[in-house]
């Protein structure tokens, strides 16, 4: 009985030591990283959102002039050099227009107004201006900034993405190589994206006459389209090998 009594603490030291040496649970080592990455590139191409609304007591007659100024200013785009497969009027819009009556202590309904909203992508950017003041002179009376945009924006994004990750990879090897290790596979992996566009100046929805002296509608807006930058963010976990 005295045997088996010592026995049994002896074997229980012997499994605890052998279970706190298993590999399995030892902690794994690992560097995390963030990596980042950008491409600038000047746009090639600009979106031009407009539009076009009128009120009156008769909804035909403001339909009437709507499409007027609509079709004025298509002519003159295409003039411009806009294709028909980058002009869309699609956007159509129909409603009534109130105004309140004190003495009634009601709305009243005054007439309709009709709007239609143009998009035109503009290739040639070196006649953006020009799209914007013409639209003013036919009498658009909306005109939202232009968006500038690149043709090869996704293969952009993608640039700057990877550059992005080969810049974390070479962070946790610079790392790995001063401690003496050898880097491991990636553990985890996370990514992001975003688009910088430059700044465009407002434009101005009044009907102006042109400067004379102008050579172009850029110059007389003092429009310059600059650069979009695509920039990426990477984090990354590496395994660290002996």
């Amino acid at each position: 009985m005295k045997k088996i009594a010592w026995l049994m603490p002896i074997t229980l030291l012997l499994c605890s030591a052998a279970h706190a040496a298993d590999p399995a649970d030892t902690p794994p080592r690992t560097v995390s990283v963030d990596g980042q990455g950008e491409v600038s590139v000047q746009p090639d191409r600009a979106q031009l959102s407009l539009a076009v609304d009128a009120v009156d007591p008769d909804l035909k007659k403001a339909e009437t002039k709507v499409n007027a100024v609509v079709r004025a200013y298509l002519a003159d785009a295409r003039k411009l050099g806009a294709a028909d497969k980058d002009i869309s009027t699609a956007g159509i819009s129909v409603s009534p227009e109130y105004v309140w009556d004190n003495d009634a202590k009601q709305q009243k309904l005054v007439g309709y107004r009709a709007r239609r909203d143009i998009n035109i992508t503009v290739t040639q950017l070196d006649r953006l201006g020009d799209f914007v003041l013409q639209a003013t002179e036919a009498g658009v009376n909306h005109v939202n900034s232009p968006v500038l945009e690149s043709s090869r924006a996704d293969a952009l994004r993608r640039e700057a993405l990877a550059q992005a990750a080969t810049d974390a990879r070479d962070k946790a090897r610079l790392l790995a190589d001063t401690l003496g290790m050898k880097l491991g596979a990636v553990r985890s992996l996370n990514a992001n994206d975003s688009e910088a566009r430059p700044p465009v100046p407002m434009m101005m929805m009044a009907k102006a006459a042109r400067a004379p002296a102008a050579d172009s509608g850029n110059s007389e807006m003092g429009f310059a389209s600059g650069e979009i930058k695509y920039s990426a963010n990477v984090s990354a976990q590496f395994d660290l090998l002996p």
